[in-house]
């Protein structure tokens, strides 16, 4: 099996002629032919169903071509990389934090004649170490914290990874304004408790990977979302609650109340690139933009609490 025909399979599937895809590849008819018959012996199965109407994908082609088109996109876009009009990417895999929009829109503008696409991945932990290791994403923004930073560690070493500090932050809770705590200065734990708790869904590793900062209470009622504004919905929805590092901007700050986490032990917020892959001017421009927006916000809160 070869890249070309991956691509006589795409074309023929699309034309619903073997003659017509002949035409269109510039190839002749039999030997498109042979080259589909010998794919299907080497696969062990039948990717067409020929008839006097023409041919059309079977279920086994139908799968076929799914994995196929993959491939072929991958392939374009790496001969495009190489072309002189091609534009190269970046891409940041993070936490959900709308804060890191502000550096992305900042570098976006200073990068735009050397970049086109620009990307911000919100997932979960595993993801974003995975996006990095792969070089499917130039940085990763994670947190860690006395209960995740061991396994993150591991991970993070296992996986040829670098982590660095952008500062410590402490819990803060996430309520809407009109919740019965919403007043408050500061919110000790033990009265969390009877409320319900919005959190980030995470894969099922096996590992402590929760991008939360505050565990699951006994008995206590959960509602799971892996999207940022589906999590700010339900908060204002409800008397449930989110804890995270508080490091909020945009029109959230008007939607909700942040409200300090009594006793709270510090989380180190940072960003992990790969060991193998040297810092690039623009992943050092994006993270000064971070550090400036981090600086900002500590700014904010240091105003809020005169």
């Amino acid at each position: 099996m070869n890249l070309q025909q991956c691509r006589y399979v795409e074309v023929i599937a699309r034309c619903g002629s073997f003659n017509q895809a002949a035409k269109e590849l510039f190839v002749t008819q039999p030997n498109l032919s042979s080259s589909i018959k010998d794919l299907e012996n080497e696969l062990g199965v039948q990717l067409f169903i020929r008839s006097n109407m023409g041919v059309r994908l079977t279920e086994d082609g139908y799968d076929f071509l799914k994995y196929a088109k993959r491939i072929i996109g991958e392939m374009d876009l790496l001969e495009q990389r190489y072309q002189s009009t091609f534009k190269k990417s970046f891409t940041v895999a993070s936490h959900h934090y709308d804060f890191l929009s502000v550096p992305l829109a900042t570098i976006a503008q200073h990068f735009q004649e050397d970049y086109q696409e620009f990307q911000l991945l919100e997932t979960t932990t595993k993801r974003i170490m995975e996006y990095v290791a792969s070089f499917e994403a130039d940085l990763g923004i994670i947190y860690l914290n006395e209960e995740n930073k061991h396994i993150l560690e591991r991970a993070i070493e296992h996986q040829d990874l670098e982590f660095t500090s952008l500062g410590e932050f402490p819990t803060r809770i996430f309520l809407r304004r009109d919740h019965p705590l919403a007043t408050k200065t500061e919110i000790a734990e033990s009265e969390l408790e009877g409320y319900n708790q919005v959190r980030f869904r995470q894969e099922k590793s096996g590992l402590n990977f929760d991008e939360d900062p505050l565990e699951v209470q006994h008995n206590q009622g959960i509602l799971y979302s892996n999207d940022r504004g589906t999590v700010m919905n339900l908060l204002c929805a409800t008397d449930a609650y989110a804890s995270g590092l508080g490091i909020v901007d945009g029109f959230i700050k008007e939607q909700i109340v942040i409200i300090p986490l009594k006793d709270s032990p510090p989380h180190t917020l940072g960003y992990v690139t790969s060991k193998q892959k040297k810092l690039s001017p623009i992943c050092s421009a994006f993270i000064q933009e971070i550090k400036k927006s981090l600086s900002s916000h500590q700014e904010g809160l240091d105003l809020d609490r005169a």
